[in-house]
């Protein structure tokens, strides 16, 4: 699909969107018009472009800089992004240094963690803006529904803070061979050069989600959720990277036309699943909050498991549903999850960022001397 394509493509359903959405909104395209304005102006102040320089690598002359979007999410001065921006897994090594950019001013940031299978890093500004704002991470198990409305506030290229009418148009854990680590939620927004790491809200101002993954021929973007994101941050901040939960059993997936899409459980080995008293054969209804219908279902509640917490299962065996407690262990090694990630030559599916580099400036290097002042001036 040409780049043209994709333009006139994104420009007629903003404007069928505008139209859907002014109907709702009693027919008045100014009330629309107002709402996008206060989310964007209520919001903006807590967009950063985030920026890292690495060492060159064998076919670059110079350091290069990879740029995304980031944004605050606590007063402490924490900041969701990329991973691809800040550690990128492409790169011979970790950057030189990590800095973020609010309203015209660079403030020296450190890398917390990253959580490479997600696309997620967390960092913490050195310094902290006069004049900021933050989006909550809400802990909420419902998701938007397919058709719900969007804004995307993200700071492509060298732009400032920049709203975009969007809306969900799917929710998958998987796209072709790749696995998501949870569901992600599709939208209609598609992905620009700058916008990996950028948040999603929705007209109420509630953020939905980050951006961490495009499809560019059909000008869509993954986000993932909120909800896995304030998953993410907790294991960061106490343990610098993500621990996945394991139960330990094999399933199968069937179907028919009288009982639909179900899990089995196909065998159970030498763990948690065994000491609860789970057996091969129960159909998993349902792990925590969520209800298991298919395999999709069981990575997305998996994901959501602690390790060292109890979790509540729920089977169906020999006719009769049953409820017992397991507590999570920590998945083995010897079971990796696939990092979400383009194969080379895939242009269908990439992770948004990083979407850019540009040569680093004598100023870029000089600044990661950590003996030199840092780059936020004295108030």
């Amino acid at each position: 699909m040409t780049t043209l394509c994709i333009r006139w493509r994104r420009f007629v359903v903003a404007l069928f969107l505008a139209s859907f959405t002014a109907q709702a909104f009693g027919g008045d395209f100014l009330s629309l018009q107002r709402r996008i304005v206060e989310i964007y102006e209520e919001n903006r102040a807590s967009l950063v472009r985030v920026k890292a320089v690495y060492e060159p690598m064998e076919d670059e002359d110079t350091p290069q800089v990879f740029i995304g979007t980031g944004f605050f999410i606590s007063r402490e001065g924490y900041v969701i992004t990329n991973t691809n921006i800040v550690q990128n897994p492409l790169r011979a090594s970790k950057p030189i240094r990590v800095w973020a950019e609010h309203d015209g001013v660079s403030y020296s940031a450190d890398v917390v963690g990253v959580d490479p299978v997600a696309n997620i890093g967390l960092l913490r500004l050195n310094t902290l803006p006069r004049n900021f704002r933050f989006l909550s991470l809400v802990d909420t198990t419902d998701m938007p529904p397919v058709g719900t409305l969007l804004v995307r506030l993200s700071m492509p290229l060298e732009f400032e803070p920049t709203p975009e009418l969007g809306m969900i148009t799917g929710s998958e854990s998987r796209f072709g061979g790749r696995l998501f680590p949870c569901k992600y939620l599709r939208t209609s927004v598609a992905g620009s050069p700058g916008d990996g790491g950028s948040a999603y809200l929705d007209l109420n101002g509630r953020l939905l989600g980050v951006n961490v993954v495009s499809v560019p021929e059909v000008g869509a973007t993954y986000i993932i959720p909120a909800r896995a994101v304030l998953r993410i941050r907790e294991d960061l901040l106490a343990a610098g990277e993500v621990t996945r939960g394991w139960i330990g059993f094999e399933v199968r997936e069937e179907s028919s036309v009288s009982d639909g899409s179900r899990v089995i459980l196909a065998a159970i080995t030498d763990s948690p699943a065994r000491d609860a008293g789970l057996l091969p054969g129960d159909v998993l209804r349902k792990i925590g909050d969520y209800t298991i219908r298919s395999l999709d279902d069981l990575r997305n509640a998996m994901f959501y498991t602690r390790v060292g917490q109890y979790v509540q299962v729920r089977v169906k065996r020999d006719g009769d549903n049953r409820e017992v407690n397991v507590r999570i262990a920590k998945r083995p090694d010897d079971e990796p999850l696939e990092i979400v990630r383009p194969l080379p030559g895939d242009d269908l599916f990439q992770p948004v960022s990083p979407v850019q580099t540009e040569e680093a400036t004598d100023d870029d290097l000089e600044e990661s001397d950590p003996s030199l002042p840092r780059l936020v001036p004295d108030r």
